[in-house]
């Protein structure tokens, strides 16, 4: 009885949570606002976990394994941003300019992505365990798993640009052949007995969380913006629609991930390697995605120039410390003209003043440009990158 009670505090808790994020995002709350994918995914977790935990009687996440979950997830994640450095189909926008801010955010939000999909596939397994199949398996399955898998990834870096949904797929099968051959957890064990129920949950949570992920980045002030190759229009969210069939395959990379950490749970030494390992790599990846990846940062507000003196005194008294945190209520007409620009789709400060330079004094100035002129303004040479900003102007000018 005691524990139940537990986990409905639990329960409580989420919500509360989940609520002040929402709370905090609009009220402006600095810089708590820049954290609000946080507070969306950690109280879904919280959430999640108590309500499997009151017919469990366990909690799955919040446990004493949770620091090593989260770092083994945050590693698992830089995989893909360092593939994403090469491939660039996806960017982030509007991050803290203080690296204690963003690289806490990053090892956050980047450790709930085992934690949510794990929890998520544990919630819904009762959907699919009733499911049977013809048994079957495929001969020297892992030899061809794996070798497969690492074709893919020599074949994601040959051909970015054309066979970059194979990012989604390589890191599966070497992880279940893997899995397979030492006799861990995994998706072709599975169907070698004719349950087919892990293979479907696991695909199913990815594209439970890969909604989630869409929806709360889309409401996100520090947030990712895609650019792929042939699909940077029809889009929900701002995911382009084909990429939400992706999310499904991810689900069963995470799980397999996870087996294979099951596997090995039995070492503590080994368990501690890849602890260390994931580490370091995640902090070195942090840094190359600042050099790569991040578009813009939330403008410093004693570095907008726009906005007159005693205004500027007056919001800093008042604690405001970006552009995001601004009371646009509080602008002039031309204030508020240059402040849109500022945001466009995080367009952000330095980008802003080199269309500034060039005379581009509002939004409809720029969506007069074309694609090559905006590139040599804003020295971007990702294309794609500057079409998203283009199409962005002429819907606001339009009244998208």
């Amino acid at each position: 009885m005691g524990a139940t009670r537990q986990y409905v505090w639990l329960i409580i808790f989420s919500l509360l949570l989940h609520l002040a994020g929402y709370f905090m995002l609009f009220k402006k709350m600095e810089p708590f606002l820049y954290f609000f994918y946080l507070t969306s995914w950690w109280s879904y977790i919280f959430f999640i976990d108590a309500l499997v935990a009151t017919k469990t009687k366990r909690l799955l996440i919040l446990n004493k394994h949770l620091p090593f979950l989260i770092i083994a997830s945050c590693g698992f994640w830089c995989i893909f941003e360092i593939m994403n450095i090469g491939l660039k189909n996806w960017f982030y926008i509007n991050l803290p300019a203080e690296i204690c801010y963003r690289y806490t955010g990053y090892f956050f939000a980047y450790g709930t992505v085992i934690p949510a999909i794990y929890i998520t596939k544990t919630f819904s397994q009762s959907l699919f365990e009733k499911i049977k199949t013809k048994p079957f398996r495929i001969k020297h399955y892992p030899f061809y798993s794996m070798s497969f898998g690492i074709m893919f990834l020599f074949l994601i870096c040959l051909f970015p640009d054309y066979l970059f949904p194979l990012t989604w797929i390589f890191l599966a099968l070497i992880l279940d052949g893997c899995n397979y051959q030492r006799g861990y957890a995994s998706f072709m064990k599975d169907f070698t007995d004719g349950n087919p129920g892990n293979f479907l949950a696991a695909m199913f949570s990815g594209l439970i969380c890969g909604l989630l992920w869409e929806a709360w980045n889309f409401l996100s002030i520090s947030k990712w913006i895609y650019s792929v190759p042939f699909f940077e229009d029809l889009k929900i969210f701002e995911m382009p629609i084909p990429g939400y069939t992706g999310f499904l395959v991810f689900g069963l990379e995470t799980v397999a991930f996870v087996n294979f950490l099951d596997g090995i749970r039995s070492s503590r030494r080994l368990l501690s390697f890849v602890a260390v390992i994931a580490f370091v790599f995640s902090m070195l990846t942090f840094t190359l995605i600042d050099r790569y990846t991040v578009f813009s940062y939330a403008p410093e507000i004693e570095d907008i120039d726009f906005i007159g003196k005693e205004k500027l005194n007056y919001l800093k008294m008042a604690g405001v410390r970006t552009s995001f945190g601004i009371n646009t209520n509080l602008l002039s007409l031309q204030e508020r003209v240059d402040m849109k620009l500022l945001h466009l789709k995080g367009l952000g400060l330095q980008k802003y003043l080199k269309l500034k330079g060039q005379g581009i004094k509002n939004i409809d100035d720029l969506s007069k440009l074309d694609d090559t002129a905006l590139s040599k303004i804003i020295d971007e040479d990702n294309m794609r990158r500057v079409r998203v900003y283009l199409k962005a102007a002429k819907k606001a000018v339009n009244g998208g």
